[in-house]
């Protein structure tokens, strides 16, 4: 790690832009959002679309002439039935709903066996090339997913599974990055905004996939999103780098400043990931535990709430991608706000690292529980319903400052890798809650109330017990197995470090 000294300060007093949203960092920043947004957009354009590709004739219900207080009437205002002639919107495949599960979770088959590598592969060889390739290839592979579609399911799930394998790597390759690129006293918020990337990419695919399923065919919103793909990747190619130490046009100033108030962290100077240690202590644990815990929720809410506003709240496929995306805006808000939160509490010494941490990661879960909870019971209030998701999912965006930049507080160096293994629990959830929810709601007549109260209830308990378990072991102090022999920092002397660093260049 390098110290800043006199002399490293007299020269980060010149070159530095007036304000940062115009420097290198920034710009890293910027074209990561993008990757992100690219990279769920192709990743949740099928939760949206497989409603338009599902024969809903084909489905088992009732519901059109209920009067059941479990099952939500067709009114006026709920249209989804008036089309279900309409081969734009009613597609042709007779999945039920154990199978569209499978379909919806087998990206994360794939997912969760790349996790690990990927942080290894960030680590050794450099995280720019591992993020943007798999951003290519999962867009590529979204261009065929109408032919593997119509060949046969089993295809479908074939090319999901690829999908997954290759972006799989995008987080620990994130976090790798973010450990070379994020200063202490910028890392919350630079951290929530580039993971922002992941909800608005949600936000534009389930918004857009709707409105471009009913009118163009459910096939064009694939080819849309695969094609963004690839036209990002050339930006990230030509502007993008590894590190401030190998960008040919950061300032001087700027790389002293980043370089200084984290430390130099290249390849070249890594040790092997301390496996027993890390993997003996508590804060990983806890990690690990957060992750699995909020992806539970966030994953089983991403995927399958198009399918609960159409098989019970019945709105049509246009409404249903736009009320889908809602949440999604709220949580981004959220997330960002409370990033410039976190990090002033940090940068003002109001609260520690680690309460920091604590507090955001803990309350981003109790809130999206309660209303979770009580969607449950507001049954065929739709403004209700609405509303209470909205909430749900939109608040879940405060465990950003929590749970998501733990693993660069803990240890800079290995931030890759240990993303990787953290976020290898976290994909568990992706595989099992699509599974959960088609095998709970695949009743004789059709989904209903009760069947999608269990899921909410479900989601919600083990939001509480993770994060309980997090907010008791965190901690947001560097890892004692990241410290060198005799250098031991304490989080005081990091701030001081950061601090110093600052006000040389402001």
């Amino acid at each position: 790690m390098t110290v800043l000294d006199p002399s490293a300060t007299s020269q980060l007093s010149g070159g530095e832009p007036k304000t940062p949203w115009l420097s290198t960092r920034w710009t890293f920043c910027f074209l990561a959002f993008l990757g992100f947004f690219n990279a769920f957009s192709t990743r949740v354009t099928l939760s949206v679309a497989i409603v338009a590709m599902v024969n809903g004739t084909a489905a088992p219900s009732s519901h059109a002439n209920s009067t059941s207080d479990d099952v939500c009437p067709v009114t006026d205002t709920s249209k989804s039935y008036e089309s279900l002639n309409d081969p734009m919107v009613n597609g042709g495949f007779d999945w039920d709903a154990s199978q569209q599960g499978l379909i919806l979770g087998s990206f994360f088959y794939g997912y969760v066996c790349t996790q690990i590598f990927g942080g290894w592969a960030a680590q050794k060889y450099g995280a720019k090339y591992p993020f943007g390739w798999a951003i290519l290839v999962s867009g590529a592979l979204s261009l065929l997913i109408p032919v593997a579609a119509n060949w046969r399911y089993q295809a479908l799930i074939t090319v999901r599974v690829l999908q997954g394998l290759f972006q799989g790597v995008i987080f620990p390759s994130m976090h790798t990055m973010m450990g070379q690129w994020a200063p202490p006293s910028e890392r919350s918020r630079m951290v929530s905004i580039v993971y922002t990337g992941s909800e608005f990419g949600s936000i534009t695919a389930l918004g857009l996939s709707g409105v471009l399923a009913e009118h163009l065919g459910w096939e064009s919103a694939f080819y849309f999103f695969g094609a963004t793909s690839i036209l990002w990747y050339v930006l990230w190619q030509f502007f993008a780098f590894d590190s401030p130490n190998n960008h040919p046009r950061i300032t001087e100033a700027e790389r002293l400043y980043i370089v200084n108030s984290i430390g130099t962290t290249d390849a070249a100077d890594t040790s092997p990931f301390p496996w027993r240690r890390a993997v003996t202590s508590l804060p990983f644990w806890a990690l690990c535990v957060a992750y699995f815990g909020h992806n539970w929720g966030f994953y089983t809410l991403l995927t399958n709430i198009p399918t609960y506003l159409s098989k019970i709240l019945h709105f049509s496929l246009e409404t249903n991608g736009f009320l889908s995306a809602l949440p999604y805006v709220v949580s981004a808000i959220v997330m960002i706000v409370s990033g410039f939160f976190a990090d002033l509490l940090t940068h003002r010494r109001v609260l520690s690292t680690t309460a920091v941490r604590r507090v955001f990661h803990f309350t981003g879960q109790l809130l999206p529980s309660i209303f979770l909870v009580a969607l449950g019971y507001v049954g065929c209030d739709v403004p209700a319903a609405v509303a209470l998701l909205t909430l749900a999912i939109g608040l879940d965006g405060l465990s950003m400052s929590g749970y998501q930049v733990n693993a660069v507080d803990l240890s800079p160096t290995h931030a890759g890798m240990l993303m990787g293994l953290s976020n290898t629990f976290g994909s568990i959830p992706g595989m099992l809650g699509p599974y959960v929810v088609g095998y709970l709601t695949n009743g004789p007549l059709g989904q209903t109330i009760s069947q999608w109260r269990v899921v909410f209830f479900i989601s919600a308990g083990i939001y509480m017990a993770t994060a309980t378990f997090f907010a008791v072991f965190v901690s947001g102090q560097l890892a004692s197995w990241e410290k060198p022999k005799g250098k031991a920092r304490t989080e005081e002397k990091e701030v001081d470090r950061m601090l110093v660093a600052e006000s040389a260049i402001r």
